[in-house]
């Protein structure tokens, strides 16, 4: 077939790519982002940060991916699955959002399943299901050992499928948790101690364990402001790659992907 089809065909592929690209709808400043783990791996022992901060977190457990709400999620057994970041300057917040998809297995009376901890005792921020009533919690340690702040609210997340769940904390924001988009929960701001104990931050389990998710995660990222209602539902809606423009695969790999296609079946 003559050539000038080809790259009639191609052009209009990258004329529809650009338009359709994350960073052409981004709305949130991918400069905020700390860490964005998409879980696309399908194997190995890393989870991948697709921010510009280079978080990347080793995978510890049995790893298995399933389908999940973009792409690939990860699979937590509820026992010794989970990602470990290790502690540094850029996991250390004051102000902050954490956002996640979860589809979980009930827990009521057995654990807390944290969704994105650093540190127990005093804690820089968590956001978790609450063991009791397997609703979402945002908790940090406001000053000495053992002064906890943090809402606790909303619907129960565990055993009813995939759920959007969100935490903010920022001064002018305060405490503040979100499912599926709308805002459950609020209290007002407290200064969360920076001085975690254990300073390392964990997905899908405690920083000290004893916090195991057990389900499937997908989509985890955190932001180092208080991002607000529009951005967490732009989040939700269009995915994290969209929504910062922050690719997990750059657009000229996809379009070699896709000119290879197009030559082998024409």
């Amino acid at each position: 077939m003559d050539n000038r089809f080809f790259v009639m065909i191609l052009s209009l592929v990258v004329t529809l790519m650009l338009a359709a690209s994350p960073s052409a709808l981004a709305k949130v400043d991918p400069d905020t982002v700390v860490g964005m783990w998409l879980f696309e791996e399908g194997a190995g022992d890393v989870a991948k940060d697709t921010s510009k901060t280079g978080n990347d977190g080793t995978i510890a457990g049995p790893k298995k991916w399933r389908d999940g709400k973009f792409g690939q999620a990860l699979e937590f057994n509820g026992n010794d699955v989970y990602v470990e970041v290790e502690s540094n300057k850029s996991i250390i917040l004051e102000e902050l959002t954490i956002v996640a998809w979860a589809n979980l297995e009930p827990s009521q009376g057995a654990r807390w399943q944290s969704i994105m901890m650093r540190g127990q005792n005093p804690r820089n921020y968590l956001l978790v299901v609450d063991r009791d009533s397997q609703k979402l919690q945002l908790s940090i340690t406001k000053g000495a050992p053992g002064a906890w702040a943090g809402p606790i609210a909303g619907p129960v997340i565990t055993g009813d499928g995939w759920h959007h769940l969100a935490g903010v904390i920022g001064e002018k924001a305060g405490l503040v948790i979100y499912t599926d988009g709308e805002e459950v929960g609020k209290q007002a701001y407290a200064k969360p101690s920076l001085d975690a104990n254990p300073a390392r931050m964990r997905i899908g389990d405690g920083s000290n364990g004893g916090h195991q998710c057990e389900g499937l995660l997908d989509e985890v990222a955190l932001f180092n402001v208080p991002l607000e209602q529009d951005d967490i539902k732009t989040i939700m809606e269009n995915g994290l790659e969209k929504a910062t423009g922050l690719l997990a695969v750059e657009p000229e790999s996809k379009l070699t992907t896709i000119w290879g296609k197009l030559k082998a079946g024409l």
